[in-house]
């Protein structure tokens, strides 16, 4: 029988970052370079520990800091632009 599967979202005011990014149209027309501030929510799933956690709270909260804190300031780029 499989485990029980638990999903947890998390979305804090903390959990944002901000970076600039352009669009290219038809390989021609390209829009001007802007910035836009992103707000990150993260979800798990699978099955509760031994403390009826899906995930530690703590780690998710620190690497989720960790991860925005690398895109902040930064330019987003297409993987084909």
């Amino acid at each position: 029988m499989p485990a029980e599967r638990h999903h947890v979202r998390v979305a804090k005011d903390s959990f944002t970052f901000s970076c600039a990014h352009f669009i290219t149209f038809n390989r021609t027309v390209g829009e001007r370079l802007h910035g836009h501030n992103y707000r990150v929510a993260v979800e798990v799933a699978g099955p509760l520990d031994e403390n009826h956690y899906v995930f530690d709270f703590i780690a998710l909260q620190n690497l989720t800091r960790a991860i925005a804190g690398e895109l902040d300031h930064h330019m987003l780029l297409a993987t084909k632009n």
